[in-house]
């Protein structure tokens, strides 16, 4: 979610069910090419469109509220359109439309994503040059200040186009667009992956191009005026091996990205940034309180090796390196969620998580009248710590020593086929609540 911040801060919804609908916007969730199906209720995951209100209290939103909506299946059983309009009680306000998983025919294989918004921040806290009071210090340095960030306005505009190419090996031999039968929310057959690590036996593959933009622009009457404009391609391959993407149980998830600024039309300056993650999940059994137990990890590593420096970590110039909100980056919804969005950034980064996903059999949320309407299939109670750091080099002495950390709980909530995220994390710079979309991986 490079470059946006998700719902952060005391969370004040009209209602669960009214709320729900606000995450769509909140991150790039990397659907799979599938469809659900219910083994008692055929009907279950038909084709609809919901557009609901919502309202929230954040940090950069302050009270905030405003309509979003999703609509699955309509053109084609695997396909979602979203969108979201907000506005807060500081001024700020965005708009984000998109869809995932349009299958391009006659090419059956190839599928494409899009997302476009623009927000406007009246009160962004930016790990950026400018701070007054801190002359001899970088922002987002492993070392920095908590406090050294610039208070601006902020007025950010993405977009990027998605073409994945599920590759004919492995579980996307015979099946391009999967079918998992569900039985209370948990798959009970469709199964293409799960065990061992084997592109060629199991899993399914993707290759994926991405044209990608970001323009940013920081205003503060403290600072002068930045821009932090970047425009490239991404390249990736990604080897899916769960056994279920929207809640992995077993399995494994592999990913390697390469993402490149040429330095042309509005780019502030050239950049590369390679990327590699491995998740891994290991199933604990079924008890007599919790229906599924998994132990989940994750480990992510990011490195730019166009970036050139002079001086020290704390006074430094830098030249062809990624916008503060790309590449090595730590902070924010989905790596060290104790820490502000972006807090740390460098050329290098380490990280690594564990979550311990407990399902129970109690669902209260799906007895309740108002949330019938979200056809909550089971809550997920989380317990997760975390640790990472960035550097400006990649080397184990500087990547592995003092490094940052954080643990934390959430909640997961599958309503119909989109699965919701609330964490709560404490770190020693302090706290914060995210909403969002999916598993944080």
């Amino acid at each position: 979610m490079n470059g946006r911040r998700a719902a952060a801060g005391n969370l004040v919804p009209w209602g669960l069910a009214a709320s729900l609908y606000l995450f769509i916007a909140m991150a790039s969730v990397a659907r799979g090419q599938y469809v659900l199906e219910d083994a008692h209720d055929p009907h279950r995951y038909d084709p609809g469109f919901t557009a609901l209100p919502f309202a929230f209290y954040s940090d950069p939103y302050r009270l905030a509220g405003g309509f979003a909506g999703d609509a699955s299946g309509i053109i084609q059983p695997q396909t979602d359109f979203f969108g979201l309009a907000l506005g807060s009680s500081n001024s700020s306000y965005g708009l984000l439309g998109g869809m995932d998983n349009f299958q391009i025919k006659p090419i059956n294989r190839l599928f494409l994503d899009w997302e476009l918004a623009y927000f406007r921040y009246t009160e962004y806290e930016a790990y950026v040059l400018g701070a007054p009071g801190f002359p001899n210090q970088t922002p987002g340095s492993n070392h920095s200040t908590p406090s050294d960030f610039v208070d601006t306005t902020l007025n950010d505009t993405w977009g990027h186009v998605t073409l994945k190419y599920l590759l004919p090996i492995g579980g996307g031999r015979e099946t391009i667009i999967n079918k998992y039968v569900l039985e209370g929310g948990i798959p009970v057959s469709g199964f293409t992956g799960g065990n061992g690590w084997n592109p060629l036996a199991t899993g399914r593959t993707f290759a994926q191009i991405t044209p990608f933009f970001e323009y940013q622009d920081l205003r503060n009457t403290e600072v002068p005026r930045k821009h932090f404009d970047t425009n490239g391609v991404r390249l990736g391959v990604t080897y899916d091996n769960s056994d279920f993407p929207l809640n992995p149980s077993s399995g494994n998830v592999t990913r390697f990205t390469l993402s490149r600024d040429f330095g042309i039309f509005r780019s502030s300056n050239p950049w590369t940034v390679l990327e590699g993650e491995f998740s891994q999940y290991v199933p604990l059994g079924r008890s007599r309180v919790f229906r599924q137990q998994v132990l989940a990890l994750d480990v992510w590593s990011s490195y730019s090796p166009t970036w050139e420096q002079t001086g020290n970590e704390n006074t430094r110039v830098v030249r062809d390196a990624p916008p503060y909100y790309e590449g090595a980056t730590l902070g924010g919804p989905a790596r060290l969620r104790g820490f502000p969005e972006n807090r740390f950034h460098d050329r290098a980064a380490i990280y690594g998580t564990a979550e311990l996903r407990l399902i129970p059999e109690w669902n209260p949320l799906g007895k309740i009248p108002l949330l019938k309407p979200a056809d909550i299939s089971w809550m997920q109670f989380v317990v997760f710590v975390e640790g990472g750091r960035v550097a400006d080099e990649y080397s184990f002495d500087k990547l592995f020593h003092n490094m940052k950390a954080d643990a934390g709980v959430g909640l997961r909530v599958l309503s119909k086929d989109t699965l919701f995220r609330f964490d709560i994390a404490i770190s020693n710079e302090g706290y914060s609540i995210w909403a969002n979309l999916g598993q944080a991986f």
